[in-house]
């Protein structure tokens, strides 16, 4: 079953200067998906449910 995670790299304020989501069957392979797109840093990777990516009202696209 494969799952959906947001990685995302940060500068050191803490914005968001990638990020990508990546459809994967665990961890490791979204790692290794993530490294693989992200061109500078260490992306962070968070599990995300369906709902999770629903957008919403008040929200806005994170800057890719």
């Amino acid at each position: 079953m494969m799952q959906t995670f947001r990685a995302y790299v940060q500068d050191d304020a803490g914005a968001i200067t990638w990020a990508s989501w990546i459809e994967a069957a665990h961890l490791e392979e979204a790692e290794q998906k993530a490294q693989g797109l992200c061109r500078e840093g260490t992306p962070t990777i968070d599990l995300w449910s369906a709902a999770d990516r629903r957008r919403g009202l008040d929200w806005e696209l994170d800057p890719l």
